[in-house]
């Protein structure tokens, strides 16, 4: 039983590492573009300094409308994809509440069987007493263990 909570809790973790790794790629699939933009941007302005320096006025003001058009739409997609990071911040942060939770869950279960297994150790009329003996010793050493590191 603990194996498979053990099993479906590394493939959750799994799934976040992929869905991270994919969130990742993403982002930087968006840097890139802002700066393809940006450079876009930049070539534009230049272009149209360089034409305000010139005689030739003729496509300023088109110049001008895309210039507008491209800030727009830089705008809009820098806000989405703050958006889609702060949304896929927030499920990690969740992933990470459950998957807390979960190992806590494994931790309680493994603790319970190990007393559950001793105890039926310890009941059975059949069992073995030098495995017993083992069990119990190894109990006291980790016994010990913990008072001297409360002793440091």
């Amino acid at each position: 039983m603990v194996n498979s909570r053990l099993s479906i809790v590394k493939s959750k973790i799994s799934d976040l590492v992929s869905r991270f790794r994919q969130v990742q790629s993403e982002n930087e699939a968006l840097s890139v573009r802002v700066e393809n933009l940006e450079t876009h941007i930049l070539e534009l302005k230049n272009k149209i300094e360089s034409n305000i320096g010139s005689e030739d006025f003729s496509g300023e003001q088109e110049l001008l409308a895309k210039k507008d058009t491209i800030i727009e739409n830089l705008e809009l997609e820098k806000e989405r994809a703050e958006n889609k990071v702060r949304e896929l911040e927030e499920m990690l942060m969740l992933k990470d509440n459950t998957l807390q939770v979960q190992k806590n869950t494994i931790n309680e279960l493994t603790e319970q069987n190990k007393l559950i297994k001793l105890a039926k150790e310890m009941s059975s009329e059949k069992g073995d007493n030098h495995e017993l003996k083992i069990k119990i010793n190894e109990l006291i050493r980790d016994i010990d263990r913990c008072i001297d590191l409360l002793n440091d």
